[in-house]
């Protein structure tokens, strides 16, 4: 027969092992959590990432559509003049958002170079790559590039 003794009895608890696994284990459930929201937290919003597009887009179809214009005086010199197309600081009507354009003037022999920018100028040559840059501070910045010809 088993006897009790005295003073001793059966209290419920945490042993210390339980105790270190429950600290750990909540540990890496804060670490997770805390990188998902800082992530959530630095990741662009998508609308303004898609105004940025259009913003960007609507300067390029400017641009070269004025490239193609032949019923005014424009054409391949005036397209690539970046002084008609400012930056904008911030765009008419989305004052979240800058926009600028830059242009390089390129050859054929020098169409693998950097090309030269800025390009006052790109009527002596084949060549224009012109960049669309939108920025904002909840999107970033944004670049749309293309190639104008001089044909």
């Amino acid at each position: 027969m088993r006897t009790r003794r005295p003073g001793l009895r059966h209290q419920g608890g945490f042993t210390l092992v339980e105790t270190v696994i429950t600290i750990v284990v909540v540990g890496i459930a804060f670490v997770v959590l805390l990188s998902f929201t800082q992530s959530l937290r630095s990741s662009a919003d998508p609308v303004l990432v898609q105004q940025a597009v259009a913003l960007s887009q609507e300067r390029l179809d400017q641009i070269i559509a004025d490239r193609r214009d032949t019923t005014t005086p424009r054409g391949f010199s005036y397209a690539t003049n970046p002084a008609n197309y400012p930056a904008e600081a911030p765009v008419t009507g989305f004052s979240a958002f800058n926009r600028s354009v830059a242009i390089a003037c390129f050859n054929a022999a020098l169409f693998t170079g950097a090309g030269t920018a800025p390009a006052p100028d790109c009527s002596a040559s084949n060549y224009a790559r012109v960049t669309v840059t939108v920025t904002s501070s909840g999107s970033g910045s944004l670049n749309v590039v293309t190639l104008l010809g001089n044909y």
